[in-house]
Formats: C-alpha cells, sequence, structure tokens
C-alpha cells in the first residue's frame, strides 16, 4: 500500500488515502521524532531524551520497545517502509518524498532554484500546501517545540521569498490579502514592509503605500529606536516618485488564482422561488460587473469601491432582489460573499455597525480576542481584510449613511449592494453609489408572479387575476402571502377571493386617503390573517414580540406555551401562508413589516398579562438553555441567582455551537429586559454567561451585556446583583487593558459592598482594585487594598483569600526591590495553599520562591511540581491557568540556565494569551521572552519581542512593562552594537522605574505570572 506521512499540522500517517490509527501521543511523538530524521538513525538516548523530556518513566526501555512494536504492526502493509533496530539507534526506512516536512524541504530548494517564475510560483505553492497547521499539533515536548519553531521559521522564509516572485508576476492583487494579515504579525519586518508596500501601489494605492511606510517608520522609531534600511527608504522614495519601474509586469497568459488559507464566507441567504420580472433591475446591476475592478491588471487605477442602492417602498422586493441578483452573479466573486440583515427600521434592535463589522469580521476569520474593541479600529481591520479580495457585501434593510458607512470595503474589488427603504442621496453625493428605486412591479409583472405561484387559474380568470395584483398594490410580498391564500382555497375562484379582500379593506378600514401602498399590504396581512386557525393567528402576533433575529423551533415552543411538536406544526402552516420563512438549521424569521403587523396585533388582541407570560416563557427558556450549556462547558459554573432554571450537563460541543447560534438572542434578551421590565432575567443572563464571555466568547458585546445587567440590578435596587455585575464589568475592562474604566467600575463594587456589609465581597473588591492598581504602576495603592484585603480576609478566616492577598503582597514587595520581605509574605501563602490541598497555588508560590531564593536544590523539584500542575490545568481545559503555569515554568527554566525550554513555554503562553484576550498577560509575556532570547544570545530577536511588548504596552497604560521593554532593547542593542539606541532606551527606562519607584528587574529571569 502506498503510504503517506505528515508532521506539519498533527502527526498522522495514510495508506493507500485511509487513515492509520497510531496510538496516544506519546507513540505518535515517537513516530514524529522517526520521520523527522527519516532515513538517518536515531540512538536510543536521544530518541527517549526527544520523545518525554524529563519525565522519563522508570522502565524507559520497555515503553519504548512496546510503543515502537505498535507503530510496526501500524505500518506493516505500507510500500518501503520499515522501522529497524540498528546499532546505532532505530532508524525509519521511508521515501522522504512520503513524509511532508522533506517533501515541503525539497520543494522550497527547488523553488529556489527554478528557472522561471512561473516554475518557482508552482514550486512554492506545493510547498505551502504541504502545511495542514501546526507542526505536531496536539503534542507537546521541549525538542518538539524547538523543532515546532524552526519550522515555523522556515515556512515564514518560504512565504517572503513566494511573494518576492509573485510580485515579479505581477499577481499582486491576489497577494495583499496574506501580505495585510503577516504584516499585523510582523509588524518590524522590513522585507514584509517593502512587499506589502510594493502591492498596495501596483492596486493602486499609493495613499495607503505611503502610511505603511510612516508605520513602520513609527515602529522601528519607538520600538527600536532606529530608521527604516536602504532599500526601504529608496522603494519609499520611488513611489512618491511614481516610478514606472514599479509598475506591474504584464502576463501573456493569467497566473492561476492561489486560495490560500483565508477563509471563504458565502452568507447570502437562500434565492427567492418563483421570482418574476424585474428585468431592467437586474441588466442595471449586471453593468456593474463591467465596471473595472482594482485587481484587474487592466484597470490598476480603479481603486474606487463600486456601490449600488436599490430604494423603494416596504414590501417592493428590494431584498428579493438583492438575493437573485447575488446568486446570479456569485461565481464572479471568489473569495466569497457577505451578507447581514442591518434590521435599519425595526423599533427595539437595529444592528449597529460594531456589531456587524464582528459579525463580518468573524467570518473573515478573526478569531473572537482579536476583534477590535472600537468601532473605526474594527473598520480598519475590516478594510485590511477585504483588501485584495474579489469579495461581495449585501447589507440589506439599511436605515441611514452612517449605519453603513463604517461597513464599506477600502479595496476596489470588492462590491457593495445596499437595500434600503431610504434613497440614501449621502452615498450616491459623498460615494459615487448607483441607485436603483424599485418602483412597483409592472401589472403584467405583476400577474406572472401570481401565475408562477398559483398556476393555471390566473390564465383561467385574468381579469380577477388583475385586480387581485392591483389589490395587492403590486407588491412581491402582499402578492405572495395572496397566492398562498389562494392556493389553499383552490377551490373558491379568484373573483370570489378578490371581493372577498374589497371586504376586508373596507371593513378594517386600513386604506389612507393618500393612497399609501403600506396601508394595502396591510389589508392584504389582515385578509390572511384571518384565514388562520385561532391557534396560528395567536402564534403569528405572538412572533411580533420578541426581540433578537429570529427563533429556533424549541424557543417559539417557548413562547407561544405550546409543545415543540405543535410549535414545529404552527410554525409550518405560518411559514405556508407567507408569513414568516425558514432560516434554516430549524430557525423561522419574519419581514419587519410583518414583525411590525404581528406586533400591532398583538396588542390589540393579547392582554398585557399575556403578553407579558409570553416573553418570560421565552426569556426562561434562554435561561435555562445557558444554565445547561454553561454546565456542559464549565462543569462547576457559578449558578445564577433567582431565576436559574435548572439545566442538564451534555454535550461541550454541542453547547458551545448553541451559544454560538443563540448569542444575538440572548444578547437582545439582556438589553431589552433591562429597559423593558425583565430585570431579573436580564440580571441572571448576563451573570449565567459571563465565565464564557470572559474566557473568549463574543467579546464585543460582552461590555454591553453587562453593563446591561447592571442597569437592570440598579432599577430594581439589587444593590448585590449591582455590585457583582460592576465587578464584572471591571474585569472585561481589565482584560481588554482599559484601566481606567475598570477602576471605576471596581471602586462602584467596593462601594456597594461595603454598604451592605458583606465583609468578603468587600475583600474580593479591594483585591481586584489593587490588581488594577498593579497594573498601572501604582505599587503603594495596591499595596494598601491587598493589605485591607488580607486584614478581611484573615477576620474571616478565609485561608485562601488570606494566602492570596499574602502573594500579591509580596509580588508587590518584590517589584519594590525587598526580596527578603516577599520570601517572609510567601512562605505563609505557602503552608496556607498546603493546608488546603491547592497544588496548582502551592505549585504558583514555589516557582516565585525558587524565583527568589538562593537555592539551586529548590528548582528541580519546583519544576516537577508545575509539570504536574500543567497536566492538571490541561487536562480541566483550563486556558487561562495553563498560560500561567507555562510562564512560572518559563521562569524556573530560566534560572536554571534551560533557555530553549524557557522561550518554548513562554511561546505557548503567547499564544494562549492572545486566544484568551489578556493583552496585560500578554505584554508580560512578550518581555520575558525578550529576556530569555537575549539570554540565549539571539539579540536581534530578543529586540522585536521587546519591541511588540513596548507597542502593547503603551496600548494599555502598563508603564511597568514599558519600563521592561525598554531596558530589554537595551540590553539588546549593547550585544548587536548599537551603543546610541542602547543609551536612548536605558534613560527611557530608568526614567520610568524611578517614575514607579522600583529598580529594574533582574535580566534573563521571567516575571512569573506577576500579572495574575
Amino acid at each position: 500500500m502506498a503510504a503517506e506521512f505528515g508532521v506539519l499540522g498533527a502527526v498522522e500517517a495514510r495508506l493507500d488515502g485511509r487513515p492509520v490509527d497510531l496510538g496516544h501521543a506519546r507513540q505518535r511523538c515517537v513516530l514524529g521524532v522517526l520521520l523527522v530524521e527519516a532515513g538517518r538513525p536515531v540512538p536510543v538516548d536521544q530518541l527517549v531524551d526527544r520523545v518525554w523530556g524529563e519525565d522519563v518513566p522508570q522502565r524507559v526501555a520497555g515503553a519504548l520497545y512496546s510503543y515502537l512494536s505498535r507503530l510496526r504492526r501500524a505500518v506493516a502493509d505500507a510500500d518501503g517502509v520499515e522501522i529497524q533496530r540498528q546499532s546505532a539507534g532505530y532508524l525509519l526506512t521511508v521515501d522522504p518524498q512520503a513524509v511532508d516536512i522533506h517533501r515541503f524541504r525539497r520543494l522550497i530548494t527547488l523553488a529556489r532554484s527554478a528557472e522561471s517564475d512561473r516554475s518557482a510560483a508552482e514550486l512554492f505553492a506545493q510547498a505551502l500546501g504541504c502545511w495542514r497547521g501546526e507542526p505536531f499539533a496536539g503534542l507537546d515536548t521541549p525538542w518538539l517545540t524547538s523543532t515546532r519553531h524552526t519550522l515555523l521559521s522556515e515556512r515564514f522564509a518560504a512565504e517572503l521569498d513566494r511573494n518576492d516572485v509573485l510580485l515579479r508576476l505581477g499577481r499582486h492583487g491576489e497577494l495583499l490579502p496574506a501580505l495585510s494579515a503577516a504584516v499585523a504579525e510582523h509588524p518590524l519586518d522590513e522585507r514584509l514592509a517593502e512587499q506589502s508596500m510594493l502591492a498596495l501601489y501596483r492596486c493602486g494605492r499609493q495613499a495607503d503605500a505611503d502610511e505603511q511606510y510612516r508605520r513602520i517608520r513609527r515602529c522601528l522609531a519607538e520600538q527600536l529606536g532606529s530608521d527604516p534600511g536602504a532599500g526601504l527608504r529608496r522603494l519609499h522614495e520611488r513611489i512618491l516618485a511614481a516610478d514606472p519601474g514599479l509598475a506591474a509586469p504584464s502576463a501573456d497568459v493569467p497566473e492561476p488564482r492561489q486560495t490560500g488559507p483565508a477563509p471563504v464566507p458565502a452568507q447570502l441567504p437562500a434565492d427567492v422561488r418563483a421570482f418574476a420580472g424585474r428585468t431592467d433591475e437586474l441588466a442595471a446591476l449586471d453593468r456593474l460587473l463591467s465596471q473595472p475592478v482594482g485587481d484587474d491588471p487592466r484597470h490598476s487605477a480603479a481603486t474606487a469601491v463600486t456601490i449600488a442602492v436599490l430604494s423603494g417602498t416596504p414590501g417592493v422586493g428590494k431584498s428579493a432582489l438583492a438575493v437573485r441578483w447575488a446568486h446570479r452573479v456569485r461565481d464572479a466573486f471568489p473569495d466569497g460573499q457577505l451578507y447581514v440583515n442591518l434590521r435599519g427600521y425595526d423599533a427595539e434592535q437595529p444592528v449597529v455597525p460594531a456589531d456587524a463589522l464582528a459579525w463580518f469580521l468573524t467570518a473573515l476569520g478573526v478569531r473572537a480576542p482579536e476583534l477590535p474593541l472600537e468601532l473605526d479600529e474594527r473598520a480598519g481591520r475590516y478594510r485590511s481584510e477585504l483588501a485584495g479580495r474579489r469579495m461581495l457585501v449585501l447589507l440589506d434593510n439599511v436605515s441611514s449613511v452612517e449605519q453603513v458607512r463604517p461597513l464599506l470595503p477600502g479595496a476596489g474589488s470588492c462590491l457593495v449592494l445596499i437595500t434600503s427603504r431610504d434613497s440614501l442621496p449621502g452615498m450616491v453625493a459623498v460615494h459615487g453609489a448607483e441607485r436603483l428605486n424599485l418602483d412597483l412591479l409592472p401589472p403584467a409583472d405583476a400577474v406572472g408572479l401570481l401565475r408562477r405561484l398559483i398556476g393555471a387559474r390566473v390564465d383561467r380568470e385574468p381579469s380577477a387575476a388583475a385586480e387581485l395584483a392591483d389589490a395587492c398594490a403590486r407588491l412581491p410580498l402582499a402578492l405572495r402571502i395572496a397566492a398562498e391564500l389562494a392556493a389553499a382555497r383552490s377551490d373558491v375562484p379568484l373573483a370570489e377571493l378578490v371581493a372577498e379582500l374589497a371586504d376586508h379593506q373596507r371593513r378594517l378600514d386600513l386604506l389612507d386617503a393618500g393612497g399609501d401602498p403600506r396601508a394595502e399590504v396591510r389589508a392584504v396581512f389582515s385578509w390572511s390573517y384571518q384565514n388562520l386557525s385561532g391557534e396560528a393567528a395567536r402564534a403569528f402576533r405572538l412572533l411580533g414580540l420578541p426581540p433578537g433575529v429570529n427563533l429556533h423551533v424549541d424557543a417559539a415552543a417557548a413562547l407561544t406555551g405550546t409543545g415543540v411538536g405543535d410549535a414545529r406544526r404552527l410554525l409550518g402552516l405560518l411559514a405556508r401562508a407567507s408569513l414568516i420563512h425558514t432560516s434554516g438549521g430549524g430557525r423561522y424569521g419574519m419581514h419587519d413589516l410583518l414583525r411590525a403587523y404581528a406586533a400591532e396585533l398583538a396588542s390589540r388582541h393579547d392582554t398585557a398579562p399575556d403578553r407579558e407570560a409570553a416573553l418570560t416563557r421565552l426569556f426562561d427558556h434562554y435561561l435555562a438553555g445557558s444554565v445547561a450549556a454553561m454546565a456542559a462547558l464549565y462543569p462547576t459554573p457559578a449558578p445564577a441567582r433567582d431565576l436559574a432554571a435548572g439545566g442538564t450537563t451534555g454535550d461541550a460541543d454541542a453547547a458551545r455551537a448553541w451559544l454560538e447560534a443563540e448569542w444575538p438572542n440572548l444578547a437582545a434578551a439582556c438589553t431589552y429586559g433591562a429597559t423593558h421590565g425583565w430585570h431579573r432575567h436580564a440580571i441572571a443572563l448576563a451573570e449565567t454567561l459571563f465565565r464564557y464571555l470572559d474566557a473568549g466568547g463574543p467579546v464585543a458585546e460582552a461590555v454591553t451585556v453587562t453593563a446591561s445587567a447592571a442597569a437592570a440590578a440598579r432599577a430594581v435596587g439589587d444593590r448585590d446583583a449591582q455590585a457583582r455585575a460592576l465587578s464584572n464589568l471591571g474585569r472585561l475592562h481589565r482584560r481588554q487593558g482599559r484601566l481606567d474604566r475598570a477602576a471605576e467600575s471596581y471602586q462602584q463594587a467596593l462601594t456597594l459592598y461595603t454598604g451592605l456589609g458583606d465583609d468578603a465581597a468587600v475583600a474580593g473588591a479591594l483585591r481586584n482594585l489593587g490588581s488594577v492598581h498593579w497594573r498601572q504602576g501604582h505599587y503603594r495603592q495596591a499595596a494598601d487594598h491587598y493589605q485591607q484585603a488580607w486584614t478581611r480576609y484573615r477576620r474571616l478566616g478565609d485561608e485562601a483569600g488570606e494566602a492570596d492577598a499574602l502573594v500579591r503582597l509580596g509580588l508587590v514587595d518584590e517589584r519594590l526591590g525587598d526580596s527578603a520581605q516577599a520570601v517572609r509574605r510567601l512562605r505563609p501563602a505557602l503552608e496556607l495553599y498546603a493546608r488546603l490541598g491547592d497544588r496548582f497555588s502551592e505549585a504558583y508560590v514555589l516557582s516565585l520562591l525558587a524565583r527568589l531564593g538562593p537555592d539551586p536544590d529548590q528548582l528541580a523539584p519546583t519544576a516537577a511540581s508545575l509539570e504536574l500542575s500543567l497536566a492538571a490545568v490541561r487536562q480541566a481545559g483550563d486556558r487561562t491557568r495553563e498560560a500561567y503555569v507555562l510562564t512560572d515554568l518559563a521562569a524556573v527554566h530560566a534560572r536554571r540556565g534551560r533557555l530553549a525550554e524557557a522561550a518554548a513555554h513562554l511561546r505557548e503562553a503567547l499564544v494562549l494569551h492572545r486566544r484568551i484576550g489578556d493583552r496585560a498577560s500578554e505584554a508580560e509575556a512578550l518581555n520575558d521572552l525578550g529576556q530569555v532570547l537575549r539570554a540565549a544570545g539571539d539579540a536581534a530577536q530578543a529586540a522585536a519581542e521587546h519591541g511588540q511588548a513596548l507597542a502593547l504596552a503603551r496600548e494599555i497604560g502598563d508603564r511597568y512593562e514599558q519600563a521592561r521593554a525598554h531596558d530589554g532593547i537595551a540590553a539588546a542593542d549593547q550585544v548587536t552594537g548599537e551603543p546610541d539606541r542602547a543609551l536612548s532606551h536605558v534613560e527611557q527606562a530608568r526614567r520610568l522605574f524611578a517614575d514607579l519607584a522600583v529598580p529594574a528587574p533582574t535580566i534573563g529571569v521571567p516575571a512569573a505570572g506577576s500579572g495574575r
């Protein structure tokens, strides 16, 4: 059987394309080592070291022999594959081209020596296509971590070489999105900046290329104290001079497009069935595609975004036309289609631009913790993600230019289609949009739509069909509703149905003197509504009440107070009557006109207690579902108080999927409940969901939801719930680097808890305030808050709180230069944690003592204790603690001189901090990594890490990490022979440390998680 092996992703093996079971992680580690060294014998002691590191079991020889025996059996049927024992060690015999790492390296070598750029581009594409993810994914040993870092560096170097080739071939348009993402990840790489500037210039974005140069120049000056190199400066001068030599080369044969790793969203709603008419309008939209686009080499100067606005009265079919055309032309936009219903005329929940940008960025592959917080920052990231990509953006139901302006791409390669009741003159005047006003359907087209919907009856009664079309104001929405009713009463002549509608119009007096088509549509709604059964009519009315986007059948059952089966039946009836529409996945939506009409009917026919009971049942359903989901995701979540209905734990993946699907409705329920009388639900929902929000959920809306809970608690006078919400709000602000807002929220919570006489909560609030002052560099204030917290914990007999306060006081002592006092604080904390059986905290304090104490014999057992803690937190899935333990391990390894392992642990911690969104700890870990790398002899990379730390610390206002960054850059510059720059950073570091009244830290020893 043909065999294929991979390490550029998870370690895997395939025989004739079928995956092979390679056993548990340690066994896959063995294979991974042999694959990297394929064709070369690996000595036994080296194999053991690479697979186990320091955690060598007592009977390692037997374990190794067992793993190798199983691996031999697993690949026994593979042609040309053999694992042998030789005197020099174990040897894996395999064709190198069957192993992705060796195939990648060979293809890169061939690409770099190719005779033509076209051949090189193809070889680079094949090489980079070998990658499936992070090398050795899921495996963790010091050697694998170090090798992983080396392989990622090789990939980055290959990508840079590939970029040069594609630029020479004139393929700058397709390359730009990848360049934008890479520049964001490597802001100090001058070669990458040159490539990005050239691509921007060739796409007709000279101003953006100039801004790219200014940005890297600022970064280099601020973070490294240096100027751009000669090559980058020269390119900038040529761009400003519009040097003809920078023009893209022409190509006789179009180059194949590389798909790359970027997601390709396909968000268009389903096409409309039985679409009729609008031939001229579709042709007008088709002409938009003939306009030049920015990534077409023939029109490199066309950089303006093509925008079309479809405007017209409600129900005229704007959305249907937009969706129909978007589906017709989707192949012209191979990078994807984005869609959002902005609900511009929704009385309760119009979509704000920041939320729409969050949805778009998520669809484009930006992870939730990486979403920028401010609207302008999100809009900038959105434009960067779309740069150079051929995408269609459909913005449905827009209310104003202000709502849509932040959602406009900056790339001429994109097309934006907008629907609105308003004509949006500002889009035309300012942004050059093409406006297409939709009128009522022509009579022939209106009758044609009826014919498609109800068939031959239209031809048998042409006059009645024409009257029916007129009675529906020739609006597609009304025509569909009328057609469904006619289809349901196939034995009744159309003329009789027309007369019935006319009677409803007169009897209900829904027509106004001005002949407003919307009034006639309401008459059609009424006509269809009157033909519903009593239970279906009630369900329709209630569906107009909830906030949010759409309802799942389970939520509809709660709203209507029926079983799920009855709810599904009622929803089916309403969908067949075209009063609601299916949204996929058991969800149903409603046109905004129908929603308004249903809510109007509910206010007229259902009593206020009935309406309140329906929404209460729905919010109870959301709360119970949230409790169950949180119980599945986090086995011991904090219980929601008061209204928390019991839930059962279930599958974690299903729970997360439910939360992600329902999140728009959950958020809407919180904000709606806080302002419309469901205060307890708003409080309980926000509190139940807080851990999900805090652990990397939809961070963009987390602050809004938590603030709504605080407002709801204040409205009902629940000071305890208000204080809890404010504490949660403070934590969110602190995690996002908004320290002043965090301090304000914590101070408000402290005041409330003090008034309530809740000493335990007061102690917690004091500790939280201390943590903010710590971050701000106000160490005396931090110590004062920690001391007060310690006094209260001690009085309460709370040994865990007492130990935590002692640790924090010890960290302040260390920061202020009094290591002896720090040790005196930490030793009783260690005893308390040992008595409590808190192994994680005990290991953490041991790491602090190992870093502070002079006894080197303490280091090895501390490392062992931390390894046990690391295994425990990984098994529990606690990423926050995992990041902290990795930092602690790095500190101990640095003291032991094991710098490669320290650096590897810090890189892992950085990944977790970024995933969680803990920017303060990220800045700290970057400085730690810089110190370790400098001690390991890599001064240039150390300076780069400190530079990133400096930029981030400035952004979040952490002055101590700024000082550490300056100090680290100065140390690196001294090594690389840049004394003038070193002196500048030394002076800035000294000034900051003096302002903070703390001594400079010890170079080469990480901070060991002091940001907790």
